[in-house]
């Protein structure tokens, strides 16, 4: 048997030895010019097939991800997301045929691996979310090399299913937690921006208590909180239209886009009137800008506000709260007192079953079925 081998450039540069073997030196050579040839034809972003590498197929679907982006038609944040999982599927998957990635149980194998990859670091990660999304990005990927013509079947669909196994529990702030919550919240923001080196930049330390009443009050994510312009609100209704949602855009920083988080539609909550001197300051002192601005009149990054209120969370002793709690509080005090999913639904801007789900903790002791057990051991009436 005989090896003909020599280096091949790529589109990013790399140059990385191609091999092929034959059983004379002639068949070895032509089998090789046969490789080069097809490697030509992918660096150059012409048809695709079986034997195309799989990290050639990833780069193409990619991009096209990112024109629907520009389109519009997609999220920047899922851009970003996808664009991370994708240097995990290519320690494992990149350099195969398309041919070698259709197999399921590589498929199968390669998840499970970046399961186990992710798992541990910080609040006890299991690696659930990143093989859930890992799924999703790699089935993306070779539904478009069915489309092109690279697969015959998306392997994706015959992989083990991803349990979760103990599910983590709705975490809310509670009834004698929620005025001791905002008021030590309120103090730690205001030590901290006392902080005379800062200069105007304390703001945004002072932002903090209001924004986290604004989210208390609506059920609003971070990002469609900081999105907010004075004209939103409307005083004499005591209503907030939240329509808007706050990203990052490579090379442009922070934008606002229209529709909420995932393009879910506007919605127009009204808020509870302890909340009204918050959104009425707040109005008045935005005009017709936004309601929460860095200190030079900008957007503010969604994520550094969640840092910053992590960071203080932490020093008030409420290190378990994070962004989400706001919401899962809005979503279970309104089951709570009487309301049902559907209530908690337009008031969060989602479905009932997403309600269920990841927005209410489901009580623990009820008292309406303890009222209701009370007859459990009744003799019936039989009317004489």
């Amino acid at each position: 048997m005989h090896e003909a081998r020599t280096r091949f450039r790529y589109r990013n540069g790399q140059l990385r030895p191609v091999k092929r073997r034959g059983k004379t030196a002639a068949a070895a050579e032509r089998a090789l010019k046969r490789a080069l040839v097809q490697k030509s034809k992918e660096v150059a972003g012409k048809k695709i097939n079986g034997d195309t590498r799989f990290g050639h197929v990833m780069d193409l679907w990619l991009a096209d991800f990112k024109a629907k982006v520009e389109r519009g038609e997609r999220a920047h944040k899922s851009l970003y997301d996808y664009r991370d999982t994708l240097k995990h599927l290519r320690k494992h998957m990149s350099e195969l045929t398309c041919r070698e990635a259709e197999d399921a149980g590589m498929c199968d194998e390669t998840l499970k691996t970046i399961r186990k990859d992710t798992a541990g670091g910080t609040r006890g990660k299991s690696g659930y979310s990143a093989a859930t999304r890992a799924k999703t990005v790699l089935s993306h990927v070779c539904g478009y090399a069915v489309r092109h013509g690279a697969m015959m079947t998306n392997p994706v669909r015959s992989v083990e299913t991803i349990e979760n196994g103990d599910q983590e529990p709705i975490l809310v702030l509670e009834p004698d937690q929620r005025a001791d919550f905002i008021a030590k919240l309120r103090a730690e923001c205001e030590a901290r921006a006392g902080n005379k080196k800062l200069g105007p930049r304390a703001q945004a330390w002072l932002d903090l208590p209001d924004l986290a009443e604004v989210m208390l009050a609506t059920g609003a994510r971070p990002g469609e909180a900081l999105a907010m312009i004075g004209s939103d609100v409307e005083p004499t209704k005591r209503t907030a239209l939240i329509g808007h949602h706050l990203v990052r855009v490579e090379g442009q920083g922070i934008e606002r886009k229209v529709l909420r988080k995932g393009r879910r539609k506007a919605i127009n909550p009204m808020y509870p009137s302890w909340a009204a001197p918050t959104f009425n300051r707040r109005k008045i002192a935005a005009g017709k800008g936004a309601m929460f601005p860095t200190w030079n009149g900008q957007w503010q990054d969604p994520s550094n506000v969640s840092k910053r209120l992590n960071a203080v969370c932490e020093a008030i002793g409420y290190g378990w709260v994070s962004a989400r709690m706001y919401r899962h509080t809005v979503g279970t005090h309104i089951v709570d007192q009487g309301g049902t999913n559907e209530d908690a639904a337009d008031q969060l801007g989602n479905t009932p079953a997403m309600v269920q789900k990841h927005y209410r903790r489901p009580k623990i002791t009820n008292t309406k079925t303890a009222e209701a057990l009370e007859s459990l051991m009744d003799a019936p009436d039989t009317g004489s």
